[in-house]
Parts: structure tokens; sequence; C-alpha cells
């Protein structure tokens, strides 16, 4: 990330831009790289600018072609039908948009579909159906080679060459890590070569037992991968939600710190030191790097809604709802964020756009009541007190609620005389 230099105050750089197609970031990255194209740019950094849009629409395609492809072996067609529609909606490559569309044309074709009902058995829960599970198997995915190319779209020229270099043993275990799978790739991990045992072994190594749960393993990778390549950035950025998670926090702390000093990704290691800081109970070091970030341009969805609720704890809502509606909008309909929803709620804001969020909510996670307390609230925010309350009365008893939500449903029961 070093090879490109910042360009633009306010936090907007292409070096950001880049970083965040490698981390596959695409949602953040086609908002950044929007911003950015709002600038008066050069022609050439237009150019630049150009072609990550395109790799995270491409990257965010290549997703919602996995995902309608799994919704198709569930025998949900509808809701493939509606991942197919926004693929081809973000999709940029020709030869993509070629796959994506033979995709669609499958689904459109009476001889794959799903029998009458099967989409809407498997929204209630029910397994895949055997006509979901041959439509899915008549699907002409793409082979291994196919699958790399794909991946390596958004990474820098240069490491993508290294990752087509590696034995066929390294790149089964890399497309399995990739496909979700880090339970199967595992033991290939483990039988890859000790010559071929650099700095991206240990980093993939390190990344795939992270999200098993192999903490003190992980940790051990990643530090292996940063002792052959000291300045390797995605192991020390993999690192440091390791080493939280353990609660080493000064040894995160200070490998944050050494990253500012060096002006390494000063916007990941202010979001970083801020979770650090809350960790600590020291909310006002917290909110002074949440500030930072935000001003460098982090636009991650996990860290807005905490950067925005420190600011609202301080009295500073307007920048609370300015961060909040820099969120994507939930659903594939549209609408606001649930983050948003939920500030606008306590506000007592845009009660009409908040329900239907929250509704949609409800549909989209039946299992979870805590939007069915958000939907009970907004109908007493409107003053329809028998309908809020009767929900309340339902959703206060729900064992899935957690203790905090309890309490705060119970509390407003009592002052509605519930």
């Amino acid at each position: 990330m070093s090879w490109l230099k910042k360009l633009f105050g306010g936090g907007l750089s292409l070096a950001q831009l880049q970083q965040l197609v490698e981390q596959k970031r695409y949602a953040d990255a086609r908002l950044q790289a929007e911003q950015l194209l709002q600038l008066d740019l050069p022609a050439a950094e237009i150019q630049q600018v150009t072609d990550l849009l395109q790799a995270a629409g491409d990257g965010l395609a290549r997703l919602n072609l996995e995902e309608a492809l799994a919704m198709r072996r569930s025998g949900d067609n509808r809701q493939a039908e509606e991942h197919l529609q926004l693929a081809l909606e973000q999709v940029a490559s020709a030869e993509l948009r070629e796959k994506i569309e033979h995709a669609a044309q499958q689904a459109a074709d009476p001889e794959v579909l799903a029998p009458d009902g099967a989409g809407a058995a498997a929204c209630g829960g029910c397994g895949p159906t055997a006509a979901g599970s041959s439509a899915a198997e008549r699907l002409e995915l793409p082979d291994a080679d196919s699958q790399l190319d794909l991946i390596l779209t958004s990474y820098p020229v240069e490491l993508a060459a290294r990752y087509r270099q590696k034995s066929a043993l390294f790149q089964q275990a890399f497309l399995l890590a990739h496909s979700g799978d880090d339970a199967a790739a595992m033991p290939l991990w483990q039988q890859v070569a000790a010559s071929e045992q650099d700095e991206l072994y240990w980093f993939e190594l390190g990344a795939a037992l992270a999200r098993t749960g192999e903490l003190k393993a992980a940790r051990q990778a990643l530090e292996t991968a940063l002792r052959v390549k000291p300045e390797f950035l995605l192991a020390s950025e993999a690192l440091v939600p390791v080493l939280l998670a353990e609660g080493d926090t000064a040894t995160a702390e200070s490998l944050l710190q050494g990253m500012l000093k060096k002006g390494q990704e000063p916007e990941f290691c202010h979001a970083q030191l801020c979770l650090l800081c809350l960790r600590q109970e020291q909310p006002d070091a917290a909110l002074k790097h949440a500030r930072k970030a935000l001003g460098l341009g982090v636009v991650d969805p996990a860290f807005l809604p905490l950067a925005a609720s420190l600011l609202e704890q301080t009295g500073d809502l307007a920048e609370a709802e300015r961060v909040l509606r820099r969120l994507p909008a939930g659903g594939c309909g549209g609408g606001i964020s649930l983050p948003l929803a939920e500030f606008l709620l306590r506000q007592q804001r845009e009660l009409g756009k908040v329900l239907d969020t929250f509704n949609a909510a409800c549909r989209q996670e039946p299992d979870n009541p805590r939007w069915q307390l958000r939907v009970a609230q907004t109908y007493l925010a409107r003053r329809w007190k028998k309908e809020g309350l009767q929900l309340l009365r339902k959703v206060v008893v729900d064992p899935r609620l957690d203790a905090e939500l309890q309490q705060e449903a119970k509390q407003l029961l009592a002052e509605q005389g519930g």
C-alpha cells in the first residue's frame, strides 16, 4: 500500500481505496470511490479510481452470484433472483456479467426451477429440496483456475502473481478458505511444504485459524509471517484483532503505535485504538481516536455505529447522524440502516421510515426479538398504544431477548402502565 501516495485532505485517498479493495470490503470501496470521483481529479487519477470502483463492483457481484447459487441450492428461488439482479447491477467486467446472465437464464428455465412453493418453504426454515439441489448441480460453476482469477482480481499485480505461482496444494487450500470452508482447508494448509511456507502462507494460515477461533495458534502464525516479512501490513492488520481477542492490549497497542509512527494505515490504527481504549474504559481517548479515524475516511460498517454511539453519548447528535447516514441501507429494497433507524427512534424522528425498517428486519430475522421490541417502541412513539403494548407484552417474556434489552422492555412496560 505504501506505493500509493495520499492525494487529498479529509481522509480520501487512493491508498485507502486500494486497501479497501484488497481487503474485499467492496461496499466500502464503492462508497469511497464515488466520493473520490466527486473531486476535481486529473485524468490519470480518475482512471485509477474508476478501475478500483469497477473491481469493487465485480467483487460485490461475485458475492451476490455465490449467494444466489446458495439460495437456489436451498430451494429459495425468489431470494436467488434478487441476488442475481443485484449482481447484474454491480458487475463491471464482461466475463463475469456473462456468468451472471448464464445463471439468471438457468433460473428462468422451467426445467431448473424448484416446484411451486419450494421457495416459500425454504423461507419458513425447511431444508433443501431435491429439485433445488438438482438445479444447482446443473449450474456451470467456474473451474479452479477461474475461481483463483476471480479472487485475485482485487489484489495488487505483484501479490496476485505470487499466489498464481504457488503449488496446487496451496491454491486448493486458498480457494477453500476463500469459499468459507476453513475446516476443509486446514488439513491442506498443514501439508504445504516447508519450502513454500513464506509470509503469505503464514498469513493465510493465521487468518484461517483466527476465523476458527484458534487464537493462540493464529497469533503464532501471524507473528511468524511478520518475522519473515516485518513490513507485511496484511499480517499486522490481521494480528491486531487476535491480540485484542486474547486480551493482550499492551502488545496490540504497541503494534498499532508502531504502525502509526511508520505512517502505515493510520485510519485502521485509529479505529483499532478506539476499540482498545473502550476495552480499557477510557471513553475520552476512544472518542479522540474515533474522530481521527472518521477524519481519515473510515467507512467500515462495523466501526461506524460504534463511532456514532460515542458521538451521541457526548451530545454531538448532528455528527452522530451524519456518520450513521454513511452506512449502506439495509435489505435489497433500500430504506435506511438499522443503526440509523435505532438512532432516529431515540430522537423520535422519521418514525414511518423507522417502522418500515424494523418491520423488514422482523421478516429477515424472525428469530431475533430485538426487532419486535423496536417495532413495539415505534408503535408507542407514534401513539399507537394498543398495538404497542400488545407486542411489548409478548416480547418482554421472550427468552431469546438478551438481558439488557429485556430490562429496557420491562422499564418501558412499567412506564406505559402495562
